[in-house]
């Protein structure tokens, strides 16, 4: 029984550690001198990154670190347990959120963070991944543009993310489901224990991604937040 606990711990450990990894603030700190949490939003983040130290290569190196974080992490967790062990796609689903609270508030910045997209972009790549590069952009942006505002194109599109991956498991014919899962991860529709993890990891990550954005909500409420419309390209970095 120990050793069953410790399997379901000894993940999360491993996601929030690796999720956690301070990107931005290194590279800001090191690069502009600028603490990311003192500094524009304050989200320690690759957009605030952009605007501490520019995009390339700097803010190009955050998002692309900040997005394999999550994804290494996934992949260590399954490596490390192998793909044949019984409980491992449940394990690597408990990595992948605790990677992107890890992400959110950093445990090595006094539980300071960002935002999580990206993070959360690399372990849906890990799970599915064109959903992670195609689907999962393409829906954000979109939703951003006919919003107005990025945080709530953020959350509709996180809120649209894990549907996709019950139909895909649900319906999807064995071609399309081979090449949209790379990974034995079909145990979402198995049984009770796949598809109450599963909706774990939807939940959580919606929640996780709601929490961050709510001080960009309380803008837009307020009427401090500025529309994308009506924003140039280099002020929607700003």
């Amino acid at each position: 029984m120990a050793s069953l606990v410790w399997q379901f711990f000894v993940g999360p450990i491993i996601g929030l550690a690796m999720g956690g990894f301070p990107t931005a603030f290194i590279v800001s700190k090191l690069v502009a001198g600028i603490d990311p949490r003192k500094f524009g939003s304050g989200s320690v983040s690759t957009r605030n990154t952009i605007r501490a130290a520019g995009f390339w290569p700097w803010g190009a190196i955050v998002g692309t670190t900040d997005f394999l974080k999550g994804a290494a992490a996934c992949a260590i967790v399954e490596f490390t347990f192998g793909w044949s062990h019984p409980n491992v796609d449940y394990i690597v689903v408990l990595t992948g959120l605790a990677a992107i609270a890890g992400h959110c508030w950093m445990p090595y910045l006094g539980f300071k963070g960002g935002k999580g997209l990206a993070t959360m972009a690399g372990v849906t790549v890990f799970f599915y991944w064109p959903i992670g590069l195609l689907i999962f952009p393409i829906l954000i942006g979109l939703l951003s543009l006919l919003s107005g505002f990025s945080g709530i194109g953020a959350v509709w599109g996180v809120s649209f993310i894990s549907p996709l991956f019950f139909l895909i498991d649900e319906i999807g014919p064995p071609m399309f489901r081979a090449l949209f899962i790379p990974h034995d991860l079909t145990f979402l529709a198995d049984n009770l224990y796949g598809f109450a993890f599963s909706l774990l990891y939807g939940l959580g990550v919606l929640l996780i991604i709601l929490l961050r954005h709510l001080p960009e909500f309380k803008k837009i409420k307020s009427g401090d937040a500025e529309v994308w419309s009506k924003l140039t390209r280099k002020d929607m970095m700003k």
